[in-house]
């Protein structure tokens, strides 16, 4: 049975701590390439052991790699945050109605709605005319105005009409 070594690599304190100083000074010399980065460590570094020198450089290679890997993720991830705030924003935008030119169909909505209320207003305007002129012409004339006539008058029973009592 192979058992998979999950944690890092063990190294000894004086391999992190110059590593890491030779990035602070230089760290844009250093690259993702171990053969350079051996060559690097010779020039400015006073390391004169060959094993050491290439544990110094494998794990700068190693910060490297790493560095780049979490500069790409940041990158993907705000590339992504862009494109969910434009996609947001366009769907956004394109659920509201345009306010500089409304579509046709709300234009004839609009003038649709104008003439119903045009038309519901002369309806009103002459139902409340012909109330007024037949009730003015039933009086005039003696003539039934269409309404139901009232069984106490004289049109609508044959005995004599009587004097509605008023108070």
């Amino acid at each position: 049975m192979f058992v998979v070594n999950v944690l890092g690599k063990v190294r000894i304190g004086k391999v992190k701590s110059v590593s890491r100083e030779l990035v602070s000074k230089y760290g844009n010399v250093f690259t993702t390439d171990f053969e350079v980065n051996k060559k690097l460590v010779y020039q400015y570094s006073d390391i004169t052991s060959k094993h050491l020198n290439n544990r110094v450089a494998g794990y700068i290679t190693r910060l490297k790699v790493n560095q780049k890997k979490r500069e790409e993720a940041e990158a993907a991830e705000a590339a992504e945050t862009e494109d969910a705030t434009a996609t947001a924003g366009s769907v956004e935008r394109a659920s509201e109605p345009a306010a500089e030119a409304p579509s046709p169909s709300d234009e004839a909505t609009k003038e649709d709605e104008a003439t119903k209320e045009d038309e519901a207003t002369k309806e009103d305007e002459a139902t409340k005319e012909d109330g007024a002129t037949k009730e003015e012409g039933a009086a005039a004339s003696n003539e039934p105005s269409g309404e139901a006539p009232n069984p106490g008058t004289a049109e609508g029973s044959d005995s004599p009409a009587e004097e509605p009592n008023e108070p």
